[in-house]
């Protein structure tokens, strides 16, 4: 008694429109965060100068225990 061969995929379609619609949505989602994630660096930075920076870490200079710190 052999059992005969069932081809389980012979009826499965791809729906490729919707397919495509999905991989385009999710391609456009990544670029824009893509985009967001580059940019947001600049935006947060955007007002700041980076002169105060340098400033403060040319004033907090230190010096070793007995070369003028009594």
């Amino acid at each position: 008694m052999s059992h005969p061969e069932i081809d389980y995929d012979a009826d499965f379609v791809y729906d490729y429109h919707t397919l495509r619609v999905a991989g385009l949505v999710f391609a456009g989602v990544i670029v824009f965060l893509s985009i967001l994630l580059l940019a947001g660096n600049k935006i947060t930075s955007c007002g700041k100068s980076k002169s105060k920076v340098r400033e403060i870490k040319s004033s907090s200079k230190v010096t070793p225990v007995g070369y003028g710190n009594n």
